[in-house]
């Protein structure tokens, strides 16, 4: 195969149950391109990276005799691909339409001022019921830029696909909190976004997966450390949207602090120590809203 045009990156944990559909519904694009499928397997417990193994040559494994993390595990990966764009999906998700990967380089080879697209996607729960999403999106092609970058939240990984050279992965790999919002701040500092309004993609909501049922806390909590993380290393995405966003994050995870301090619930010091500095440090309105909460009621 010639150097492919798509590097199509996974990264898998613990997927045994899942990772064969994920493959299959990858290796069925059908494109006019080459493109290649990198795995990270992260040495899985299970039967993963033998399920892997049963590809062959049809996939570039990426393995090793240890965890290393899913952030290591996917810069790893990153590394072992050669694709101009790079596609990522996570060994629990899968392809619906045979024809995304080509939707998307169409649209960015013919845009070269678009530097990361995102398309629609589904989601799966553990019964086996599948939920549509609704953005409120009524046109084919939607912009996304610092913006409206979050509001709503359509930008999932799973659907994405960037362009390599926009990709500061030197930097990436500096960022101690970096997480999916990382990777979109950076590359938007070089170009633009899109969202193209097709359902090519199933996200699933299962037990044991990493984000999907991770506490509202520590959702909140980790994306405003990150958020906060990737905004003070790229000044540009310092818009009104952006900061409104933080606010959001770091007012949801405080507030929610309080409220369980409140009910007699015992916080640990990190959570206590955010939860304080957050309110000293914050805005009159902010402060207001501590005030009324903690001493009025």
């Amino acid at each position: 195969m010639s150097k492919p045009l798509v590097s199509v990156v996974i990264i898998t944990y613990n997927h045994e149950e899942f990772i064969k559909q994920t493959l299959d519904s990858i290796l069925s694009q059908k494109t006019n391109f080459d493109f290649e499928v990198v795995v990270g397997e992260d040495k899985s417990p299970d039967n993963t990276l033998e399920v892997c193994k049963t590809y062959g040559d049809k996939i570039n494994l990426i393995y090793g005799e240890e965890n290393i993390g899913m952030i290591p595990n996917f810069i790893r990966t990153l590394k072992a691909a050669n694709g101009k764009y790079f596609a990522v999906c996570e060994g629990d998700d899968y392809w619906i339409d045979p024809l995304k990967l080509q939707k998307q380089v169409d649209f960015l080879e013919a845009n070269p001022d678009y530097v990361i697209c995102w398309t629609d996607y589904n989601i799966l729960n553990d019964n086996g019921e599948i939920t549509k999403t609704d953005f409120g999106y009524t046109k084919d092609v939607i912009d996304i830029d610092y913006n409206n970058l979050f509001r709503p939240y359509s930008t999932y990984t799973l659907t994405s696909m960037f362009k390599r050279e926009a990709f500061d992965l030197e930097l990436y790999q500096t960022l101690k909190y970096y997480k999916d919002n990382s990777l979109y701040v950076l590359l938007l500092r070089e170009g633009k976004g899109v969202f193209l309004n097709f359902v090519s993609s199933v996200y699933r909501v299962h037990e044991g997966g990493i984000y999907s049922l991770t506490s509202n806390y520590q959702k909140r909590y980790t994306s405003y450390l990150n958020l906060k993380e990737i905004m003070d290393a790229v000044p540009e995405s310092h818009t009104k949207n952006m900061k409104r966003v933080l606010n959001s994050l770091g007012n949801a995870t405080a507030f929610g602090l309080l409220k369980l301090k409140q009910k007699g619930e015992k916080l640990s010091e990190d959570q206590l120590t955010f939860m304080n500095d957050y309110f000293k440090n914050g805005n009159l309105k902010t402060k207001l809203k501590y005030f009324k909460r903690r001493f009025l009621k």
